[in-house]
C-alpha cells in the first residue's frame, strides 16, 4: 500500500468514509456526478494505491488497510462501513 496521497485524494478519501458511514455505497459514477469527473483520475489513484476497493455491486469501499489507516488518525472519528 502507498500511503502517500495528495490533499485532494485525502479529502475524497474522507468523503467516502463519510458517506459509507451514513450507509450510503457510492459508486465512482456517484462521485463523479457529485464532485465533479476530476474525481475518476483521483479513484484511479487511491485503487491502484490500495485505499479503495470496488465490490461486486461496483460500489467503492475502503480497503481493509485504508480502514486502518484512516481510523488510526486522531481527527477521525468512528470506523467506515
Amino acid at each position: 500500500m502507498d500511503f502517500h496521497i495528495t490533499a485532494e485524494e485525502e479529502g475524497l478519501i474522507f468523503r467516502i468514509a463519510e458517506r459509507l458511514r451514513s450507509g450510503d455505497s457510492p459508486t465512482d459514477d456517484d462521485l463523479a456526478e457529485e464532485l465533479g469527473d476530476e474525481v475518476r483520475t483521483q479513484l484511479q489513484s487511491l485503487l491502484e494505491k490500495g485505499w479503495i476497493v470496488v465490490d461486486a455491486e461496483a460500489s467503492l469501499k475502503l480497503s481493509t488497510i485504508g480502514q486502518v489507516a484512516l481510523s488510526s488518525r486522531r481527527d477521525v472519528g468512528g470506523s467506515p462501513a
